[in-house]
């Protein structure tokens, strides 16, 4: 990671914060600005969401603790999961000390966010999916951003999704970003601000979600991280989007039936409306929503005619049945 360029329309001038990996230092000497930054440096939880996630937990979690230099613990949150989820945790568990357990018995993402949350001992709460696949200095970038926003003028930080084993991935990414009405168009260092966060990759201050803790929908009809990112808003704060903290995502959600989709993608004006930002609500639901509804089908037939393990596109797959599972709505 290069660094990044703090503010919107108040830039900053800073790029960066390197922490040195060294804690001491001789007596009778100055403290160096990489010691100061270290010792101020916010401590960084992550949360985890789970239900029935043992196809994808473990990789999840295996990027998250070969970050642990930054990572002060990762809060996996089981939601009554019926498969190898917890099995799979516990077992990493012990060999990773900062995974911790914990288990929500009502049923919704909603609930184990907010579970895992409310659990979270560090100055910085990030939030991602089980099938989230960080990159290697996802944590890095994003304890060195808040450290160097000394300010404390963001309240919240996310960035990009990518999904993995899709073919043709990045064209449909990009068709995505051009229609999407809060775009991130521009230099991907750039810090911007965004009335929105992005669940599978977003982090907020811990004394920030103490705050709008109580404010949260618990409606299971609307997109929980944009109800988060309003809420936000609504409490006075700022949310940042940095483009280079980009994840990989899964392509279940790509691979829902249209109708599936068209009732998932009806939750974003349902978010906006409900926070009454009705000039946002009137643009995805006219403009946005029906663009990415003809950008879903496209992408349906792509992936019903790729051929994973050829790596090329088999039009007699479409003569075939699928019975690949749809994602459940949270």
């Amino acid at each position: 990671m290069g660094g990044f360029t703090m503010g919107l329309d108040r830039p900053s001038e800073a790029t960066g914060v390197m922490v040195s990996e060294s804690s001491t230092m001789e007596e009778g000497t100055e403290p160096t600005m990489d010691l100061l930054a270290e010792s101020t440096a916010p401590t960084l939880s992550v949360v985890v969401p789970a239900f029935d996630e043992e196809d994808t937990i473990a990789a999840c979690l295996e990027r998250l603790t070969a970050q642990a230099d930054c990572i002060a613990e990762i809060v996996v949150v089981d939601n009554n999961s019926t498969d190898r989820t917890v099995e799979i945790v516990r077992d990493l568990a012990r060999r990773h000390p900062t995974i911790r357990l914990i288990h929500e018995v009502e049923q919704g993402l909603v609930h184990a966010r907010n579970a895992g949350m409310d659990a979270a001992t560090g100055d910085l709460i990030a939030r991602i999916d089980s099938d989230t696949m960080v990159g290697d200095d996802w944590s890095r970038t994003i304890v060195d951003f808040f450290t160097a926003d000394l300010d404390q003028k963001w309240s919240a930080l996310c960035g990009r999704g990518e999904a993995y084993d899709v073919p043709m991935s990045g064209r449909f990414d990009k068709w995505k970003i051009k229609l999407h009405p809060l775009g991130d168009r521009g230099p991907s260092d750039e810090v911007k601000e965004i009335p929105v966060l992005y669940g599978s990759n977003m982090v907020v201050r811990r004394e920030v979600w103490n705050r709008i803790r109580t404010r949260v929908s618990m409606r299971r009809d609307i997109f929980e991280d944009v109800d988060m990112g309003l809420c936000i808003l609504d409490d006075g704060g700022r949310n940042a989007f940095l483009a280079s903290l980009t994840v990989g995502v899964s392509p279940r959600r790509m691979q829902s039936s249209l109708p599936e989709f068209v009732q998932y993608m009806s939750f974003l004006p349902r978010t906006f409306a409900l926070h009454r930002r009705f000039s946002y609500t009137a643009g995805t639901a006219l403009i946005y929503v029906p663009a990415l509804t003809v950008l879903h089908t496209g992408r349906l037939l792509m992936l019903r005619l790729y051929d994973s393990e050829t790596g090329q596109l088999d039009p007699r797959r479409l003569l075939q049945r699928t019975s690949t599972p749809t994602r459940a709505l949270p």
